[in-house]
């Protein structure tokens, strides 16, 4: 197929359609128009956000986030970008990360000041009484393991399940139940044994191992939607439903709406599921395209939301990490703490659970982890179940991402954006601003001569500092 002409064009004498109105969307637009460039965000819903949304209750009319989302002080594009939207102070962090067990016992992950990576969490993970001294000697070893593994290293590990590499590092099951599936099965949508050692390994290293802050957590002070409410685009169409994509002569043109109107632009960037891109375009156009040659294997992972309101409090910490379910996180979303909400990743086995059964396993997982919560009672509930939520981190399934830009031959004119797309991240809100910065590159690459230098969107990872970096044997 033809590949696009490079004209003397500048990007301000450019247009782009951006289609989907999610993290990756949002950051392609953001930061094509933040070069001049005319750009139109297209959104089906009513509000921006996508996955990472928010939605109005029926009942009590409040409005509720799809799920809870959270973000690591590693996240660098996403903070980039809610700085870029003015929201940056709407993020409250917190230093302290809670951990209960089944019984409410809390402990606690700390880093002591003055620390560098990776001694800051050191003394926290000494005392770290729910693992037994053996456990946490064992523990020890494996972080060492990932920190001398390195980037490259870890990279080399992508066909590697993280179980057969915890087999290896001979990491005891009472571990891996405590501390490892807290961080892993929410962190990457998937049971910690089943995901790819790359993904796993790059959580602890971003996270704990390399840089200090990357540890601390941030959560959103406001609902997720209030925080795209005003992005720094002229043009966003909110209720806007694309029904198809148009092409011409092996080009993507535009888009048809369900109005039956048509846009056109010189750059088009599908920032919806890769099951919406699948539908757009056409299995005869997809065959010249590699891009699309592995996105129909990548499996989908769901996550359970619920959203609990109680008559009394039942709980003063702002989130705490739970070592044995069935909701694996809880976040207090008041300040009385009545209003919680509970997180399940990888719930693929609560999808046909009857809702009615899920608050009530809920409310008793709730009164046994806070004594005073024993004598409360449920007045409200909402289950919200994300069936496509991400994909699957397995092994080798970065061989079934697709790059960004248009390769040769392959469908000018057309850009993919969404955390599927091949951003060296897992499927989180980090990985989806990444795919969308580098989208945006990828259109501008394509709109300037070769010899001209281009703009470049994307963060770097925190630094590694010392003494990590001296203990790290590849780079």
């Amino acid at each position: 197929m033809p590949g696009d002409q490079i004209s003397e064009k500048s990007p301000a004498q450019r247009s782009a359609l951006v289609v989907g109105g999610g993290l990756a969307g949002l950051a392609a637009a953001v930061a094509l128009e933040s070069v001049g460039a005319r750009v139109t965000l297209l959104e089906t819903r009513r509000s921006l956000g996508g996955r990472a949304g928010s939605f109005e209750d029926a009942k009590s009319g409040e409005i509720l986030d799809n799920c809870q989302h959270v973000l690591l002080g590693c996240c660098t594009n996403l903070i980039n970008l809610y700085a870029r939207l003015g929201v940056a102070k709407k993020i409250r962090y917190a230093s302290t990360i809670h951990f209960l067990d089944s019984r409410g016992k809390r402990f606690d992950l700390w880093a002591t000041p003055g620390l560098p990576a990776p001694l800051h969490l050191g003394p926290a993970m000494a005392s770290f009484s729910a693992l037994t001294l053996a456990q946490r000697a064992a523990l020890v070893q494996a972080m060492l393991a990932m920190l001398r593994l390195g980037r490259s290293g870890r990279a080399a590990l992508e066909g590697q399940s993280f179980g057969q590499w915890l087999q290896q590092m001979d990491q005891p099951e009472p571990l891996v139940q405590r501390f490892y599936d807290p961080v892993l099965v929410s962190a990457l949508n998937e049971q910690t044994l089943a995901v790819g050692s790359k993904y796993a390994i790059q959580v602890f290293q971003d996270a704990m191992l390399f840089n200090r802050t990357g540890y601390v957590l941030g959560l959103p002070a406001c609902p997720l939607a209030e925080l795209y409410a005003r992005p720094p685009c002229q043009d966003v169409r909110l209720s806007t439903r694309v029904e198809e994509i148009m092409f011409d002569a092996g080009r993507a043109v535009g888009v048809t709406l369900h109005t039956g109107r048509k846009l056109t632009a010189d750059a088009i960037v599908l920032a919806a599921n890769y099951h919406a891109v699948l539908r757009w375009v056409p299995e005869a156009m997809r065959r010249y395209d590699a891009r699309f040659a592995g996105i129909n294997r990548l499996e989908s992972v769901p996550i359970l939301g619920a959203h609990l309101w109680f008559d009394q409090p039942v709980m003063t910490i702002s989130h705490a990490a739970l070592m044995e379910g069935p909701l694996q996180w809880l976040f207090r979303k008041d300040v009385a703490g009545r209003v919680v909400h509970g997180v399940i990743s990888a719930a693929r086995d609560w999808v046909n659970v009857p809702h009615q059964r899920c608050l009530n396993l809920f409310t008793a997982q709730i009164k046994a982890l806070f004594p005073q919560a024993a004598g409360v009672r449920l007045l409200h509930g909402v289950i919200v179940i994300e069936k496509r939520a991400t994909f699957s981190p397995r092994p080798g399934v970065d061989a079934l991402r697709p790059m960004q830009g248009s390769p040769s031959g392959g469908i000018a004119n057309l850009f993919l954006a969404g955390d599927y797309t091949r951003t060296d991240w897992p499927a989180t809100m980090e990985g989806a601003v990444r795919s969308g910065y580098l989208a945006a590159q990828a259109v501008l690459r394509s709109w300037l001569p070769p010899q001209k230098p281009c703009p470049q969107f994307l963060m770097p990872d925190l630094p590694m500092e010392f003494p990590a970096d001296l203990l790290t044997e590849s780079g």
